[in-house]
């Protein structure tokens, strides 16, 4: 390979599978997807065929074999407890059984991809369910266990989907105030009426499974002035603050500009309440914090997370060199722009 060596991440979750493979100049040369590999949802075996099926994806498109890979980084959900990364170490190993791999959760991937200037900071990450992590100056890392009520979380996208079917069905009753939520669910939904909507969610697993798709029905009716949808929010971004000032604490970052990566689809709502809330929560207890959303999705970190335990170290060539590459050949892997509505700083 003339002294080339290719690096893979996987970023695994509840909804897709993401894989990039760069060379050691960080290039990126394949990319590749498939569904969900959250083991504790679909399952070990499953979950091995996805991380497969979006590696060799992206191997077909670097035009190389899964020997070539020297090193690889498996960002994964799922990966709680001691017990989860047993088995998941197992299977990454029997997966690529001659190239050097690492485990770790996803959250980790996530932070990576916000971490240019700094090797140290906090994420939060909401997708269809929630967690968040933190690392210090010397490396160490801490990463809640992220398993919803039974490790104390709320304010995943299936949380926030849950509120809104509860916020709609209490103002039809009269428990609850009227909301522009109950129009536009019913629209959403294709159903007539809230009894309707009912014997939907009680009865089809479609629907409930994909609650989470109803997030940004509340960003749009907070945007109409929706005092429901706004109060939904406030109590999501609380929440989101809470977790990354508690983390900040933990490595007692709270005199220093630790940036605070927010990943995933729910940062991407419109309008700016949720950050602001989230913002001022965090300034309360880090006033020098610096909320960022990250330009690249997370397996971008991944890559990132693989080449920094390796010992790779790209200096500004090699960054502008992924950055390029991927502006160039994988624009999937940006996210989609929304910053200017906000006061929120983005890096890359």
């Amino acid at each position: 390979m003339n002294g080339m060596s290719y690096i893979l991440g996987i970023d695994g979750g509840n909804s897709k599978t993401h894989a990039l493979i760069v060379n050691n100049q960080g290039i990126p040369t394949g990319f590749g997807e498939a569904g969900a590999s959250d083991y504790q949802e679909v399952g070990i075996e499953q979950a091995c065929l996805a991380w497969k099926a979006a590696m060799q994806k992206a191997l077909d498109q670097a035009d190389i074999q899964h020997y070539d890979l020297a090193d690889a980084c498996f960002c994964l959900a799922g990966a709680d407890l001691p017990e989860d990364y047993l088995i998941l170490k197992a299977q990454v190993g029997d997966l690529l059984p001659k190239t050097h791999t690492w485990v770790k959760n996803d959250t980790i991937a996530a932070l990576r991809a916000g971490l240019y200037e700094t090797s140290f900071g906090v994420t939060v990450v909401v997708g269809t369910g929630f967690n968040a992590a933190v690392r210090g100056h010397e490396g160490q890392e801490f990463v809640m266990p992220g398993l919803g009520y039974l490790s104390g979380d709320y304010g995943g996208g299936r949380w926030l989907g849950r509120q809104v079917i509860r916020a709609v069905m209490r103002a039809w009753d009269g428990r609850g105030p009227q909301t522009i939520l109950s129009r536009l669910v019913l629209e959403h939904m294709g159903v007539k009426d809230e009894l309707e909507l009912i014997r939907l969610m009680r009865s089809d697993k479609a629907a409930q499974r994909d609650i989470h798709e109803l997030v940004p029905l509340v960003f749009e009716a907070t945007s109409l002035g929706d005092t429901v949808a706004q109060s939904l929010l406030i109590t999501l971004g609380e929440e989101v603050g809470l977790a990354a000032s508690v983390l900040i604490h933990r490595f007692c970052l709270e005199n220093e500009p630790v940036p605070v990566v927010l990943s995933t689809s729910v940062f991407r709502g419109k309008g700016p309440l949720l950050l602001d809330v989230i913002t001022r929560y965090v300034h309360r207890s880090a006033p020098q914090a610096r909320v960022i959303i990250p330009e690249f999705l997370p397996v971008v970190g991944a890559v990132l997370e693989a080449m920094d335990e390796t010992g790779i170290r790209l200096d500004n060539t090699a960054l502008n060199n992924l950055r390029r590459g991927i502006m160039d050949r994988f624009p999937a892997l940006i996210r989609p722009s929304w910053a200017g509505e906000t006061l929120i700083e983005s890096h890359a």
